[in-house]
């Protein structure tokens, strides 16, 4: 029964980004593994920015200040 887990920062993916995460997930492990879709589990975790962090600092620091920056707003 494998099972997939991944983390993601909270808010970018959509809802079909996420969904086509799980189908494409699920496609490899049956091609690769030739396991039955039916017992493939994947599991997407959200972590809040404020909660994730690279370089001493949290991804909502990061993503403002990139913003502040480049005027691009993250994500």
């Amino acid at each position: 029964m494998p099972i997939v887990r991944l983390e993601i920062a909270n808010g970018i993916a959509s809802t079909e980004q996420k969904k086509a995460v799980i189908r494409r997930m699920t496609d490899v492990l049956v091609e690769e593994l030739g396991r039955n879709p039916e017992y493939i589990f994947v599991v997407i975790d959200e972590v809040e920015t404020d909660n994730w962090g690279r370089k001493g600092q949290s991804l909502t620091e990061l993503w403002q200040e990139r913003e502040a920056r480049t005027g691009k707003e993250e994500p």
